[in-house]
């Protein structure tokens, strides 16, 4: 199903641990959840990633910003996971694969950066890092654990036009209840943080 991908997983009791067994968006230090990927951070296959919760595959998820407006994308029924067919996410990233680097940190890094132009046309200006994201009320979530930026860009497109309805918005909030899990507990964080 995969062909054979490799990807980055980290040990998920270092997940917990660092997260003090909370879930949601969790205010992690880079240094701590970078230095758990430079410790314990390896390449499996995929396909048996997806299915041992002893690690959790790593995500980059990347918020966008444009002059204050935040960048959401409705998923179509043209991309390929049926679950999140007209779902809407406020992040952009995915899975760290063994071809970015055999290096956890610096596949990490560069495949970040390759998640974002895979999807989108950005300039970025300024990256943040915000926290990790930490869920496991669903079998999905426990085999992942997301870190999570935000970036100010100067947006031009999408990569993926038929994938992809591009909504800029002030107040993600207004697209709840038609978000994907991991955006919704994202969203949740960013209207305290801006309370």
């Amino acid at each position: 199903m995969y062909e054979k991908e490799k990807v980055l997983v980290v040990p998920t009791n270092k997940i917990q641990n660092i997260c003090n067994n909370k879930t949601g968006l969790i205010s992690v230090p880079e240094y701590d959840i970078i230095s758990i990927i430079e410790k314990y951070g390896y390449f499996v296959d995929r396909e048996k990633a997806e299915n041992d919760e002893t690690t959790r595959q790593v995500i980059p998820y990347i918020i966008l910003r444009e002059n204050n407006k935040y960048l959401l994308f409705k998923r179509t029924t043209a991309q390929g996971e049926k679950r999140l067919h007209n779902k809407i996410t406020i992040g952009v990233g995915g899975h760290i694969n063994s071809t970015d680097s055999i290096d956890p940190v610096k596949a990490f890094k560069k495949g970040m950066i390759r998640e974002i132009n895979e999807e989108v046309n950005v300039e970025i200006l300024n990256l943040n890092y915000i926290g990790v994201i930490n869920v496991t009320d669903n079998p999905v979530s426990r085999v992942h654990v997301g870190l999570c930026y935000i970036a100010d860009v100067k947006y031009f497109g999408l990569m993926e036009k038929e994938k992809f309805i591009e909504l800029f918005t002030e107040n993600p909030s207004k697209y709840f209840e038609e978000m994907e899990g991991w955006s919704k507990v994202v969203v949740q964080s960013l209207d305290h943080m801006q309370k």
